[in-house]
């Protein structure tokens, strides 16, 4: 199971999926985060690629794209999964074309989704996608990160941010000696002294209570739910009280602006999550639909050197479609 992330609106997620889908050998199932493969993009009314499908494809979607679908299909099953445009039904497509493809909006349906999926059917689950869901990627075994030039005209910034977002899908698992906090529900605490449990399983509302002196000794803290700017800023403020290793339930709980951020992985402190994710393939898309692009070379060169791995461009040589 793969879902296809990036880094912005227009980022080239579905170009990618559809070079994945191309090189292929075996018949796969795509479904997406909301609605993906409409021509006229809903939110920058850019033109977007559309998904194409192969014969013996599975497409899982809302009832009410069928009637844009270009391809022709079979309808095997209608689920009890709901979408604002009717409920997710499961298509077998027999003559090839594009489709508009409209999945669950929620991490629980799309897990609902999956589960169904996987009991009928061994083929490989593609998940298109939003810039703004990259909480999806949780639920997938692997995912494709897309990094797209129309974040910002200016590249530093581009790859810059593009590297905070892979050093935060990318953090370590959880080491054995806190295993335990998978167990916990709520926020939890090692000091010196002992183990502790609070009431609560967000920090908000709780961060004077747990970034107080009288916890200079915290040696661990597991936040189930969301890492905040408000408490890393507390916590930098006061840097010099506390020095702790904490635990995640994924890299996707850190919702931080960028600069906060960028504060958070400069701290001496070790971060690690309960649900790591693992980032398959990074790959680039340096034109922009707002008119500019970035030379491909110097974007592939800067942007492995700040993540330290390969990236490609799946359409080397060519004017890069946008999705």
């Amino acid at each position: 199971m793969i879902s296809f992330i990036g880094n912005v609106k227009n980022a080239g997620k579905t170009t990618v999926l559809n070079s994945v889908v191309k090189s292929y050998n075996h018949s796969v199932i795509i479904t997406s985060i909301g609605l993906d493969g409409e021509n006229i993009d809903q939110v920058t009314l850019m033109e977007k690629p559309q998904i194409y499908v192969r014969e013996n494809d599975i497409v899982a979607t809302a009832k009410d794209t069928l009637k844009q679908f270009e391809a022709e299909y079979q309808m095997i099953e209608e689920t009890n999964i709901f979408t604002a445009i009717g409920n997710i039904v499961i298509c077998k497509i027999i003559k090839p074309g594009k489709v508009l493809v409209a999945g669950p909006s929620l991490v629980t349906d799309m897990s609902l989704l999956i589960d169904v999926l996987k009991e009928k059917y061994d083929h490989k689950i593609l998940i298109d996608g939003a810039f703004f869901r990259q909480s999806f990627a949780s639920v997938s075994e692997t995912c494709i990160l897309v990094i797209g030039s129309n974040i910002s005209i200016d590249m530093d910034y581009t790859v810059e941010q593009a590297s905070l977002i892979y050093k935060k899908l990318t953090l370590p698992s959880i080491p054995t000696e806190y295993k335990w906090v998978k167990n916990e529900k709520n926020i939890s605490m090692i000091k010196t002294d002992k183990k502790y449990i609070l009431d609560s399983d967000s920090v908000i509302g709780h961060v004077d209570q747990i970034l107080n002196k009288s916890n200079h000794d915290l040696k661990m803290l597991y936040l189930p739910k969301s890492l905040t700017d408000e408490f890393v800023e507390k916590w930098i403020h006061q840097i010099k009280y506390f020095h702790f290793d904490l635990i995640l339930k994924s890299g996707i709980n850190i919702q931080l602006s960028d600069q906060n951020l960028k504060n958070l992985f400069r701290l001496k402190t070790h971060i690690y999550v309960e649900n790591p994710i693992d980032v398959s393939i990074v790959c680039i898309n340096p034109f922009s639909p707002r008119g500019y692009e970035y030379d491909q070379s110097t974007f592939k060169e800067k942007l492995s050197l700040a993540i330290n791995r390969k990236v490609i461009n799946v359409k080397e040589g060519e004017h890069n479609e946008q999705t």
